[in-house]
């Protein structure tokens, strides 16, 4: 379990390290746009899964992000699905971009003041 999360984590940090590099892309399963246009309940088990292994790494201490435990903790699954299609709408000019990383600054646009 401890090499998974090590793994997911290795990803994570990948992820989030290949936004800022110009021109560079990144393998991902879901775009922001393929996220979008999923049926539900592909979009709330997707979020929730996102969820579930971000307050995963956190609570394990592979990552340093107790805003995302403080930020997700009593909400539905629902409510940051929708607050994740809201984030989506209202930024078109990144749904091309990875929807994992999408999600992370959608959380922190959202819970982070």
């Amino acid at each position: 379990m401890g090499r998974l999360i090590s793994c997911a984590a290795a990803v994570m940090v990948f992820a989030i390290s290949a936004l800022p590099a110009a021109g560079g892309e990144i393998w991902t399963f879901y775009t922001g746009e393929a996220y979008l246009n999923a049926p539900e309940p592909s979009r709330t088990l997707y979020v929730a899964g996102m969820s579930d292994t971000l307050n995963a790494l956190t609570d394990s201490g592979d990552i340093a992000a107790t805003w995302v435990v403080t930020c997700t903790k009593g909400k539905h699954s629902t409510e940051l699905t929708a607050m994740f299609d809201r984030w989506l709408v209202a930024n078109p000019a990144l749904l091309g971009k990875s929807a994992p990383l999408l999600f992370l600054v959608a959380l922190r646009a959202n819970c982070v003041k």
